[in-house]
């Protein structure tokens, strides 16, 4: 009796025919997901210590990436090291004046559309605090980026900031857009 109460959570043709019939259908045995474990396995295994090692490597990549642009911004990550997996947050530059989440997005899509670099750029409210920074740039590493990745970021950055840009020269109509 409570056969009848289960139901597939597709629906279409043979629904109402019973959870067999209506799970028969050979898109449920898709099994070429299967196909591709011993070429995910081989993948991992390149890399010293296998997924664990990956984890490490992608964690001690982020907290050296992130600490090479603190550095060279003069602000700071948003957590301790240990907080930290394969993300961090990176302070921007305060002369940078990301002053709101429009600020934020607009900035990300000038990165994106002028230097070829995307970066999820957040607002945190809270101007004096921090050492006066307000916007962070959440960086990750995996196993597919390169150094070049975070030093194109870096120098776009510094561009920016020795140009005297800020987001106020970004219409708050148009993303990524001057003024």
């Amino acid at each position: 009796e409570k056969k009848k109460e289960i139901v597939s959570v597709l629906s279409g043709e043979r629904y109402g025919n019973g959870l067999a019939i209506e799970s028969a259908w050979i898109g449920n045995r898709d099994y070429s997901a299967q196909l591709v474990v011993p070429t995910v396995m081989e993948f991992v295994n390149r890399f010293e210590g296998g997924i664990e090692g990956i984890k490490k490597r992608n964690h001690d990549c982020v907290i050296q990436m992130g600490e090479m642009l603190v550095e060279a911004w003069g602000t700071h990550l948003g957590t301790p090291h240990h907080m930290s997996a394969s993300m961090v947050m990176v302070g921007l530059p305060s002369g940078l004046g990301i002053m709101s989440d429009c600020d934020a997005m607009n900035l990300r899509t000038y990165l994106r559309d002028f230097f070829k670099v995307e970066v999820p750029i957040y607002f945190r409210d809270g101007v004096g605090e921090d050492g006066g920074v307000t916007g962070y740039a959440r960086i990750s590493y995996q196993v597919y980026n390169k150094v070049e990745d975070y030093y194109k970021f870096r120098d776009a950055i510094n561009k920016l900031v020795s140009g005297g840009f800020t987001c106020a020269d970004l219409s708050t109509s148009t993303p990524g857009s001057v003024v």
